[in-house]
C-alpha cells in the first residue's frame, strides 16, 4: 500500500486529481485484462491436458507400439508448460487484490504462457500419427534356473563372460553331453547384467535338430522386428538383416547347434564392432568350424548332484529310511542336471522307502538306448516314462511329444485331441465332456510335475523339451500302435513315402510352409491329422479324405484353405474338427452335416455367416466355438432366413463360445439367440456378450439351474460391450481364471447381475456413471468371491472400499489383484480401518491415470495388507510422496510429475524389494537406499538423464546400485 500511495502522489503532483484518477483507472483496466488473460490461459491449459490424456490413453491401448521422438519431445514440453501454469496459478491466488503494481506483471506472463499452450495444442494434432513400431528389446530375458550353489556351472558361466570381454574373440562354443546344463548356462548368460551392458542387442535362437538356414534366418529377422515384405528370397532377407546389424554390437546366442552354419549367408555381418557369437553343441566339429574358443561343460560334482536332487525331492527325502536310497538314486543320474531334475521329479511322488527301493531297482535294470550322443540321457528319460505306470498317461505323453519341440501346445486343444482319440475314456450321456477335460488336465499336471512336459504361462500351454521329445519319438517308433509322421515347419511338401502314410496313426505337419497335399493318400489307420499353422496351404484335393475313415481329429487351424472338399463326408467317425482362424473359409460344405459323431467344432475366425443350419444336425456336439459374423452389406443376407433354433437342438452341448465380430447386428439378434442358449440344460461353459444387462437377466431367469455355481463352472460375460480375446485383468494372474465378467454398462440396472457376481473370480468394471465406491455396485458379500478387480473410467468414485461404512465386515478377503484406471475423482483407495480378513490376500495394486489421487493409503492401512508385493503407479499427477512400503517386492512409477520422494527414511530395511522402475518422475532427486537396506534389490530401471541428476549422500551406494541398473 505504501508503494501505491507514492505512485498516486507522483501523479497528483504532476497532473493533479485527474492524473491520479487516470492512474487508478488504468491500473483497474490492466487488472481486468489480467483476469481475462489468466482465464484464457487456464482454459487453454485444460484443453492441452485433455489432448495429452487422450494421447496417453491411445498409447495405453496400443501396447505393441511406442511413441515417436517427436511425441516424447512434445510430451516433455507439455509437462513443463503445465507446471508453469500451476506455478502462475499459485502465485496469482496469493496476490492481494490491492497490489495492482505486482499484478501488472502477471498479465504478460499469462498471455505468453497461453500462447505457448495454444501452440502445443496445435502441435499435438500429429497429422502423421505419433505411434511407431517398438524397436526390438535389447534383451528378452528367459526363465533361467539359478546357478547359485553349483560351482561347476558357475565356473563355465564366468569363463564365458571372461571370453566375451576380449576384443579379439568373435566366436565361443559351449560343448558338452546332452543334459549337462549347456542351455541353463546359455539362459543365465542371456539374462546376465554385464552382458546387457556389453551389447546393443542379444539375440537368442534355439536351433533344432531339423534346422535349416531359412528358418534360422526368419527367427533372427523376427527378433529384429524387420519388415520382410520386400524380401523375395533368402539372399534378399540376408541383405536386410546385415543392413540392420551392421552398426550394432550384437551377441548372437545359438542353442542346440547340430551342424555348421554359414552365418554370413543368413545375413550375420562381421562388423568389427566387438560383436560375438556363442553356441551350444554336443559335437566338437561344430565348434572347430564356427568358433575360436571352446568351453567344455563338465558334469556336476557328486556333492552338487546330491544338492540339486535334494532341492527337488526334499520333502520325501526326509521320510524315514529314504535318504540312503535317495543318494543311490542320485548316483544313478550320472551327475547330469537334466537327468537329475527329471528323475527327482518322478521320485518325489513316492511316499515310502519301499517305493523308493523298488524305483531304484527299476532304474538300475533299464538297458541303454543306442543313439549316439544320447545314450545315458535317453535311458534315464525312458525310465521316467516307464515310471508313469498308468497307460493313459503314457499314451497322452507320447501324443503331446509329436508337437514341435519348445512350441506352445495349448492345453485346451491338447486335451480335446486326447478326448477325441479316446485316451480319456468314453464320453456319453452318463460321463460328461467336462469330466474327460478334468481328467486330461489332471494328467497334464502330472506330466508337468515329473518334468516330462514344461509348464507354460498360467498353464494355458505346455511345452516339450527337445531331448525329452527325442526319447518319446524313439519310444513311439518301437510301439506298433504309435506309428507316426511328425514333421517340423521347414518342410514345404508332404512326405513322398507312401508306406509311411499307410502305416501312420498320427500325422503332425505343423507350423511352416506346407503348400500341397497328396491327391488320395491311403490312410486307413490314421487317427489324428494336424496341419495347423501352414498359411500357404490353400487347397485340399477333392478326394484327399477318401481313405481316412478312422480319422478322429482334423486340425486345420491357421491354414489358408478356402473350403473343405466333398470327401469330408467319409470322415464319419470324426470327433474333433478345428477350422479356427481360417479367414478364407466363408461356408461349411453340406457334407459336414454327415459328421454325426462330431463332439468338438471350432470355426472362430472364419467368415461363415452365423449360424449354419447344418450345425443343428451335429447332435453329439459337446463343444462349439464360433464367430457371430454377418456381412456389412445388409443386402447380402436380406433373404437369408436364420434359424436360431439350431442352437437349442444341440441338447448335449456343454461348452459354447460365441466371438462377436459384427456387434451392430449382434445387438439386434442377441435376445433371440440367448433364448435358445438358455434351453441348453447341459451347458457348463459359456463365453458370450450382452449389450444390455437385461439380456443377461433373461438368460439367468430362463434357466434357474444356472444360478447354482455347480452348473455353470466357467464363463466369460461381457455386459454392455463387445468381447475381448485377452481381458487385461486375466493376464495379470499366474493361474487360469474361469469365471470372468467385464461390465461396461453405464446405467443403474445393476441388480441384473445379482446371481452372477457372487460366483465371479475376476471383474472389470468400466465406465459406470453412478457408484462412489465398489460396495455401491454390489453388496460386500457378493464381492467376496472376486480375486481380481479392474475399475476404469468410473468418474464419480471417491474410494474403492468405505471400511468405516461397512463396519467389521470382511471386505474382499480373497482379492489378489486391484487395478484402477482413469478415475478422475478418486481421492484415496481405502477409507477407514480394514478389519479381520479384509484384503488379506491383496498382493498387487496398479493405479493409472488417476489425476486427483493425492494419497495412496490412509489410516495406516498399508500395515494391514500383509501380502502386498507389487505396486504400479502411472500418471497420478497430484501425488507428491509415498509412505513406507516395507513388504513390497516390485515398485513401478511412471509419469508421476509431482512425486518428490519414495521415502525419506534410509533406516527402513526394504527387506523384500527386488525391482524398482522409475520413468517420467523428474522431481524424484534421491533414492532411500543405503549400504545395508534393500538387500534383495536386483534391478533398477529408469532414464539415463534422471540417474545422472540423482543426489547421493554416499558415492559407494551409487556405485553399488549402478551395477544392476538398466537405463535408457
Amino acid at each position: 500500500m505504501a508503494e501505491l500511495a507514492k505512485e498516486l502522489l507522483k501523479e497528483f503532483a504532476k497532473d493533479g486529481a485527474k492524473g491520479a484518477l487516470d492512474y487508478i483507472m488504468g491500473k483497474r483496466s490492466s487488472w481486468n485484462n489480467m483476469d481475462n488473460n489468466f482465464d484464457m490461459m487456464i482454459t487453454a491449459a485444460e484443453k492441452l491436458q485433455a489432448k495429452r490424456d487422450d494421447h496417453e490413453r491411445m498409447v495405453e491401448q496400443n501396447r505393441t507400439k511406442t511413441t515417436s521422438r517427436c511425441y516424447k519431445k512434445w510430451l516433455s514440453s507439455v509437462a513443463e508448460t503445465l507446471k508453469q501454469v500451476e506455478t502462475l496459478r499459485a502465485e496469482y491466488d496469493s496476490v492481494q487484490s490491492s497490489d495492482w503494481i505486482r499484478q501488472s506483471n502477471y498479465s504478460g506472463k499469462a498471455t505468453y504462457i497461453c500462447q505457448t499452450v495454444e501452440r502445443l495444442v496445435e502441435e499435438g494434432h500429429f497429422q502423421g500419427g505419433f505411434l511407431v513400431d517398438k524397436p526390438p528389446e535389447a534383451i528378452l530375458k528367459s526363465n533361467a534356473p539359478d546357478l547359485e550353489g553349483f560351482p561347476t556351472l558357475q565356473r563355465s558361466l564366468q569363463e564365458i563372460l571372461e571370453l566375451l570381454r576380449s576384443d579379439k574373440l568373435k566366436g565361443i562354443g559351449i560343448f558338452g553331453t546332452v543334459g549337462v546344463g549347456k542351455t541353463t548356462i546359455m539362459k543365465n548368460l542371456n539374462n546376465h547384467e554385464e552382458v546387457a551392458k556389453m551389447f546393443d542387442i542379444v539375440i537368442w535362437v534355439n536351433v533344432s535338430r531339423e534346422r535349416n538356414d531359412e528358418k534360422l534366418q526368419l527367427n533372427i529377422a523376427q527378433r529384429l522386428k524387420l519388415k520382410m515384405e520386400g524380401a523375395m528370397c533368402s539372399g534378399e532377407l540376408a541383405r536386410i538383416i546385415s543392413e540392420e546389424m551392421k552398426d550394432k554390437k550384437y551377441l548372437l546366442l545359438l542353442d542346440e547347434v547340430m551342424d555348421s552354419i554359414d552365418l554370413h549367408q543368413i545375413g550375420i555381418p562381421d562388423n568389427g564392432s566387438g560383436s560375438k557369437v556363442v553356441l551350444t553343441t554336443e559335437f566338437r566339429h561344430v565348434c572347430s568350424s564356427m568358433t575360436e574358443r571352446l568351453v567344455k561343460v563338465d558334469r556336476l560334482s557328486s556333492d552338487e548332484a546330491w544338492r540339486m536332487f535334494q532341492q527337488i525331492a526334499a520333502d520325501k527325502i526326509d521320510l524315514p529310511d529314504v535318504e540312503p536310497v535317495a543318494r543311490l538314486v542320485a548316483d544313478e543320474c550320472d551327475r547330469l542336471p537334466l537327468v537329475i531334475r527329471t528323475v527327482a521329479s518322478s521320485f518325489k511322488l513316492k511316499e515310502s522307502d519301499s517305493e523308493w527301493r523298488n524305483g531304484l531297482r527299476e532304474l538300475e535294470k533299464w538297458p541303454e538306448i543306442e543313439i549316439p550322443g544320447l545314450t545315458n540321457m535317453h535311458a534315464f528319460l525312458k525310465f521316467c516314462y516307464h515310471e508313469l505306470k498308468d497307460e493313459k498317461k503314457k499314451k497322452c505323453f507320447l501324443y503331446g511329444a509329436l508337437y514341435p519341440a519348445d512350441s506352445k501346445i495349448y492345453v485346451d486343444h491338447l486335451v480335446e485331441c486326447w478326448a477325441a482319440e479316446g485316451l480319456l475314456g468314453t464320453i456319453d450321456d452318463r460321463r460328461k465332456f467336462r469330466d474327460a477335460r478334468d481328467e486330461g488336465r489332471d494328467i497334464l499336471g502330472h506330466l508337468v510335475n515329473v518334468s516330462l512336459l514344461e509348464k507354460g504361462e498360467r498353464m494355458i500351454y505346455v511345452q516339450v523339451n527337445n531331448s525329452v521329445r527325442q526319447v518319446a519319438l524313439y519310444i513311439s517308433s518301437q510301439e506298433p500302435d504309435c506309428k507316426f509322421i511328425a514333421l517340423k515347419g521347414e518342410h514345404s511338401s508332404y512326405p513322398q513315402n507312401v508306406t509311411d502314410w499307410q502305416e501312420a496313426k498320427r500325422i503332425f505337419m505343423i507350423e511352416g510352409k506346407l503348400h500341397e497335399l497328396p491327391q488320395n493318400p491311403n490312410c486307413n489307420n490314421l487317427l489324428s491329422l494336424l496341419l495347423q499353422r501352414n498359411p500357404s496351404l490353400a487347397t485340399i484335393p477333392p478326394s484327399f479324405f477318401q481313405n481316412m475313415q478312422k480319422l478322429l481329429v482334423l486340425d486345420l487351424y491357421r491354414t489358408g484353405i478356402v473350403s473343405l472338399p466333398s470327401s469330408v463326408s467319409t470322415l464319419t467317425r470324426l470327433k474333433a474338427l478345428f477350422l479356427n482362424d481360417c479367414p478364407s473359409i466363408t461356408r461349411l460344405p453340406p457334407q459336414v452335416a454327415e459328421l454325426c459323431f462330431l463332439e468338438v467344432l471350432d470355426i472362430r475366425g472364419c467368415k461363415i455367416i452365423f449360424i449354419p443350419p447344418l450345425i443343428g444336425k451335429l447332435v453329439h456336439l459337446r463343444c462349439l466355438r464360433m464367430s457371430y459374423h454377418k456381412c456389412s452389406n445388409i443386402e447380402d443376407f436380406r433373404d437369408m432366413e436364420i434359424d436360431y433354433k439350431v442352437i437349442s437342438r444341440l441338447l448335449r452341448l456343454e461348452e459354447l463360445m460365441i466371438d462377436v465380430t459384427s456387434y451392430g447386428h449382434w445387438c439386434l439378434d442377441v435376445a433371440r439367440i440367448v433364448r435358445e442358449v438358455a434351453s441348453l440344460e447341459n451347458l457348463t461353459t459359456l463365453r458370450i456378450c450382452f449389450p444390455q444387462p437385461e439380456i443377461l437377466r433373461m438368460l439367468m431367469e430362463s434357466n434357474p439351474s444356472w444360478r447354482d455355481s455347480k452348473q455353470l463352472t466357467s464363463f466369460w460375460f461381457f455386459v454392455g460391450c463387445q468381447n475381448k480375446s485377452n481381458p487385461p485383468i486375466l493376464e495379470c494372474f499366474e493361474y487360469k481364471v474361469n469365471r470372468y465378467m467385464r461390465y461396461c454398462y453405464p446405467g443403474n440396472n445393476d441388480s441384473t447381475i445379482r446371481d452372477v457376481l457372487p460366483k465371479t473370480d475376476a471383474l472389470e468394471l468400466i465406465g459406470h456413471k453412478n457408484i462412489k465406491c465398489l460396495s455401491d455396485f454390489m453388496n460386500v458379500a457378493s464381492l467376496n468371491h472376486v480375486r481380481g478387480c479392474l475399475i476404469e473410467r468410473c468418474n464419480k468414485i471417491t474410494s474403492i472400499i468405505d471400511a468405516e461404512r461397512e463396519g467389521e465386515i470382511d471386505i474382499l478377503p480373497i482379492l489378489e489383484q486391484l487395478h484402477l484406471r482413469n478415475l478422475l475423482l478418486l481421492d484415496s483407495i481405502f477409507e477407514g480401518p480394514i478389519s479381520g480378513k479384509s484384503l488379506s490376500k491383496l498382493h498387487t495394486i496398479v493405479v493409472k491415470y488417476c489425476p486427483m489421487l493425492t494419497k495412496l493409503f490412509s489410516n495406516g492401512v498399508i500395515q494391514q495388507l500383509p501380502k502386498l508385493k507389487k505396486l504400479v503407479m502411472e500418471s497420478c499427477s497430484e501425488i507428491e510422496k509415498l509412505i513406507e512400503l516395507p513388504s513390497l517386492e516390485i515398485l513401478e512409477l511412471v509419469g508421476m510429475l509431482k512425486l518428490r520422494t519414495i521415502s525419506g527414511d534410509e533406516s527402513l530395511a526394504w527387506p523384500q524389494l527386488k525391482v524398482l522402475k522409475i520413468f517420467g518422475c523428474p522431481e524424484v532427486k534421491s533414492l532411500p537406499f543405503s549400504k545395508t537396506n534393500a538387500t534383495k534389490l536386483k534391478l533398477i530401471e529408469g532414464e539415463q538423464i534422471w540417474w545422472e541428476e540423482l543426489q547421493w549422500r554416499d558415492s559407494e551406494v551409487r556405485d553399488h546400485l549402478q551395477s544392476f541398473c538398466s537405463l535408457r
